[in-house]
């Protein structure tokens, strides 16, 4: 078999394999509600992207355009986050079915196999700004403002802008395979998105918004001389007021220069850079080249997890050293303990950074403990929250796990108090603090956000079997939340408006409800 046969064999069985998966279906389907709602109805109650202010608000008029530009922009900054948990397990997953064997045996370099994995996940991405192009197309006739289709008005901006855009997402998906553990890349990326991207913005116009934003800006100061004093508006606004007056000016488009081009040729030659550079840490299915661990005899018996392969011989479960016990204290204790396993080169150092945190909560002032000590002290252990319910399908242990009597409920309750002690470890400092300075509801709506996590982190981990979707949405939700401001999502009671306003009442509620739903995922699966 040739290397350019080897290749395409390469691209064509990842791209069948993603295409083929539940989660491709599911940003699949928010693709095209989400190219529905980004050209919002001009009774709408948000907007997507103009100028405005009480009374005005300056948009384009709907023709092919401005709807293009408009989806397309919204689509690269929706798709380079969500794209990239979608297209980011292509080596895990010709490592895991065996095809990666057969890989390492044939004449194909490793910088041929990781650029061709990047241009695997190029082409799934792609299907999804495909099919987003073709609900931008329909939203041009549903919305009624200019029947007159512009094909290449239309299309461009999706060429232009978003492909080369995405190509980048999938070289750096098989980046992040071949360099970082899976958990860690997945947090990783969140924060380089929220804000690698927006720091690179003035030097690297990657979403390509400087370029479009800047053209629409002068089309409408023509028009309207006024319009750039007004606030800027990219992403949503809700609740924009209703009686506002739309004014709406022809943009014709951005004229793709030589210049312009250039600069996404070089976003694309960056992706083939760093689909290069992950060869480098590519250990091409060798196992005896992984740096996860030891080698330990092929006759001995091992848990395996990310943080390498440890024989079972080494791991104390509670009481089971002296005899076999299944009472609910040796297996908290053995879930603590194999918790702790997953990233043992941690070790005394997380316990001096949980006693710097608890200390820190209970002697700093209770508005910066709150405010900002209690963010931190709560991102730092998501990697732990993150194994919680998945430990089974990750290994493929469930039946031997939950082969014993009554097991099921009890082995959930100490996951969820191995998760739980974790919030109270790192976050306790900051409620004894918060008590100690007479703010029992302050305290209590902390309380609250440690009895959220674990439940949240539960619930994710037994109905999806996988780590990386509490990572992202823990992450984003603690961004645009507790870090950003944004009350209705403070989860931890870290802004003093959402503890007035009884937030934690809502997240009490909810974390009830991961709770008992987590546990019936449970029983669906192994109880029968």
């Amino acid at each position: 078999m040739s290397v350019l046969s080897t290749l395409m064999a390469v691209v064509r069985v990842g791209f069948l394999n993603r295409v083929r998966r539940y989660s491709f279906l599911v940003v699949l389907v928010l693709c095209i509600v989400a190219g529905y709602v980004f050209v919002p109805a001009p009774g709408a109650n948000y907007v997507t992207l103009g100028w405005g202010s009480d009374a005005v608000f300056y948009r384009g008029v709907y023709n092919s355009a401005w709807i293009g530009s408009v989806v397309a922009l919204l689509t690269g900054m929706f798709l380079a986050l969500f794209g990239f948990y979608v297209v980011n397990d292509l080596v895990r997953l010709d490592e895991d079915s065996g095809v990666g064997q057969v890989i390492a045996t044939a004449p194909l370099g490793n910088p041929v196999y990781t650029l061709g994995c990047a241009v695997s996940n190029f082409l799934v991405l792609g299907c999804m700004v495909f099919i987003v192009f073709l609900t931008a197309l329909g939203m041009q006739f549903v919305r009624g403002e200019v029947f007159a289709v512009d094909l290449w008005a239309l299309l461009s901006p999706f060429l232009v802008i978003v492909l080369p855009l995405m190509f980048l997402v999938a070289a750096v998906a098989v980046f992040f395979e071949t360099s970082l553990s899976r958990s860690v890349g997945n947090i990783v990326y969140v924060f380089l998105w929220l804000f690698g991207v927006p720091l690179l913005s003035d030097s690297i116009d990657l979403i390509g918004n400087n370029l479009v934003i800047s053209s629409m800006r002068a089309a409408g100061e023509v028009v309207f001389p006024g319009l750039s004093q007004n606030q800027f508006i990219l992403g949503y606004a809700w609740g924009f007021p209703e009686g506002r007056e739309l004014a709406a000016f022809a943009w014709s488009g951005v004229q793709w220069s030589l210049e312009v081009v250039q600069g996404r040729l070089f976003v694309v030659m960056l992706a083939v850079c760093v689909s290069l550079l992950a060869s480098l840490r590519f250990n091409r299915f060798d196992p005896a080249g992984e740096s996860r661990g030891a080698v330990v005899s092929s006759m001995e018996p091992v848990e395996v997890s990310d943080a390498g392969v440890t024989p079972i011989g080494e791991i104390r479960l509670g009481g089971l050293e002296e005899g076999v016990s299944f009472g609910f204290g040796s297996i908290l204790l053995a879930e603590l303990r194999l918790m702790l396993r997953e990233f043992p080169s941690i070790g005394g150092m997380g316990v001096l950074v949980a006693f710097g945190l608890f200390a820190g909560g209970l002697l700093l002032p209770v508005g910066s403990a709150r405010g900002m000590l209690l963010p931190l002290a709560w991102l730092l252990p998501v990697l732990y929250w993150s194994k919680l319910g998945t430990r089974e399908a990750r290994f493929g242990t469930g039946q031997l796990v939950f082969s014993s009597a009554f097991f099921v409920l009890r082995q959930f309750l100490a996951l969820w108090l191995v998760g739980f002690l974790i919030s109270l470890v790192t976050g306790g400092g900051v409620m004894l603090g918060l008590v100690l300075s007479g703010e029992v509801v302050g305290a209590l709506a902390v309380f609250v956000g440690a009895l959220f996590v674990p439940s949240l982190a539960l619930f994710l981990g037994v109905w999806t079997g996988s780590c990386k979707v509490f990572e992202f949405l823990y992450v984003l939700l603690w961004y645009v939340g507790p870090l950003s401001g944004f009350v209705p999502l403070d989860f931890m009671g870290a802004l003093g408006g959402s503890v007035a306003g009884g937030v934690w009442w809502f997240y009490l509620g909810v974390a009830f409800v991961f709770f008992g739903v987590g546990f019936l995922g449970r029983l669906r699966r192994f109880g029968g």
